[in-house]
Order: C-alpha cells, then sequence, then structure tokens
C-alpha cells in the first residue's frame, strides 16, 4: 500500500467515525418522544406520492442527524443488516420505508428493540422467516406492508406474537392457503391488504373470518365469484377491494366507492 492509498482510507475512516458519534450522541439525547393514545384507531398510512423520495443511506442519514424528524425512507440496493442496526440506535424513529435491499434475523432484531418503532414499510426486499421471527418481539409495530421474497407462511404465523399489529399489507408470489392459514393466526389484525398471494375461496374465508378484521383488498387472487358470494354472506360487514376496486357488495361503496369514482367488479 503506499502513502497515497493509506492517507484516502484514513480519511474515510474519520469521516465514518465521525457519522457514526454524532449519530450514537442525537439518539443518546434528551429529545422528547411524542406519546400516544394506545387505545387510538390506526390512521391510514400517507401513500407513496406524498413521502419524500428515497434517499442513499448515508445521505438519509445525515439529514435525520441535521435536522430530526421520526420517519426515514432508503433507497434500493443500499440497505442491509448492518446498516438496519447502525439505523436502530435513532430511537426516536417511528416509521422506516426500505426500497429494496436483504435483510436477515440480525436486522429483524435491531428493528424489533426500536421502542417506538409503529410503521415498517418493505418494498422489494429480500426477507427471510427469521427476519420476521425476530421482528415479532416488537413491543410497538402496529403496521407492517412487505412486498418482497425470501419469507414464507411459517415466517407470517410467527407474526402472532406482535401483540398491537393492526394492519398488514404482504406482497408475495409463492403465496397460497397456506400463507391464508398463516394470517388467519394474526388475530389482532383489522386491516389486510394481500398483493399476488393465490389464494382460493377457503384462504378467502379463512382470512375473512378474523375477529377484528374491518378491511379486506385482494390483488390477484385465486377466488371465484361463489367465493366472494359466500364472503359477503357470512361477514356482511366487511369493506372489500377486489384487484384496485370496490365490489360491488361492500357495505362501504356508497361512501368510500362512489364518493371516489372507484370502479366495481364486473
Amino acid at each position: 500500500m503506499n502513502l497515497l492509498e493509506s492517507d484516502t482510507r484514513f480519511r474515510q475512516f474519520v469521516m465514518a467515525t465521525g457519522l457514526l458519534v454524532a449519530l450514537l450522541a442525537l439518539a443518546a439525547g434528551s429529545m422528547a418522544i411524542r406519546q400516544k393514545d394506545p387505545t387510538a384507531e390506526p390512521q391510514p398510512a400517507r401513500r407513496e406520492s406524498e413521502t419524500p423520495a428515497a434517499e442513499p443511506f448515508a445521505t438519509a442519514l445525515a439529514r435525520l442527524v441535521r435536522y430530526g424528524g421520526d420517519t426515514i425512507r432508503l433507497e434500493a440496493g443500499d440497505i442491509d443488516d448492518e446498516r438496519i442496526e447502525t439505523l436502530a440506535s435513532v430511537e426516536r424513529l417511528r416509521i422506516i420505508r426500505i426500497d429494496g435491499g436483504h435483510l436477515t434475523a440480525v436486522a429483524g432484531e435491531a428493528l424489533a428493540a426500536m421502542p417506538h418503532l409503529e410503521q415498517l414499510h418493505l418494498r422489494n426486499v429480500v426477507v427471510n422467516d427469521g427476519m420476521l421471527e425476530r421482528l415479532a418481539n416488537s413491543e410497538s409495530l402496529w403496521l407492517l406492508n412487505v412486498v418482497g421474497s425470501g419469507f414464507t407462511a411459517e415466517g407470517i404465523a410467527s407474526l402472532a406474537r406482535l401483540p398491537g399489529l393492526r394492519q398488514l399489507r404482504l406482497g408475495m408470489t409463492t403465496g397460497d392457503d397456506r400463507v391464508a392459514a398463516a394470517i388467519a393466526e394474526l388475530t389482532t389484525l383489522r386491516s389486510v391488504h394481500l398483493i399476488g398471494v393465490s389464494i382460493t375461496d377457503g384462504g378467502l374465508l379463512s382470512v375473512a373470518g378474523l375477529p377484528k378484521l374491518q378491511s379486506l383488498y385482494l390483488d390477484d387472487s385465486r377466488v371465484t365469484d361463489a367465493g366472494w358470494e359466500q364472503l359477503f354472506e357470512r361477514y356482511p360487514h366487511l369493506h372489500v377491494h377486489i384487484d384496485q376496486a370496490h365490489h360491488d357488495r361492500d357495505p362501504g361503496w356508497h361512501e368510500h366507492g362512489v364518493k371516489a369514482g372507484a370502479g366495481t367488479r364486473p
């Protein structure tokens, strides 16, 4: 190694150390955390168009350290377990959005330890069952949005340990009625949105039987018209979307669908 290479590496080390020290100092500060009423109804998460564009990890972290806040959004291909562990030291974070990356049980454990984390949005992220099993130790998470690959029905079933999980948005290309059976064990859920999960009529009724369920959205399922008829006969109160449109028997159609200009299922 020549002198120039040595000097460059030393400066990189100093910069990285300085950022980490600033982050840890901020995390250890006495910033007050906004307290929430645990009995309050969950509010819908902001639409993607209402959130800032995703940023590289270093940029987003520097912005968070400088300006504060309780939300961060990170861009594709820039996230791994080590960076999640660094991010988890910012205890005040309530909302984390990650577009791309690969997370394992190490990241799940770090996220679960965050005392104020309420919403976790993972899009196009490879997530294994171990990650979901460790994440299930979170005491504060109430909204989980996972659109990716690498996990199975067994990993989803482990989420039953989350004490306050109320909203689940799940996108996967390998799911079937075993996923529906796993979701049926998450008895605290009030809202479920499944994307690309090939559940059938039986799987639909399993999910619809959740005791607190109020809203059910399904995109690209294998449910038949007969299955939907059974659903509304047994659970006439459910607010239902099929492939981005209200079902014409949705009890909330006139309130939610007509005013919003949504379409109906043929």
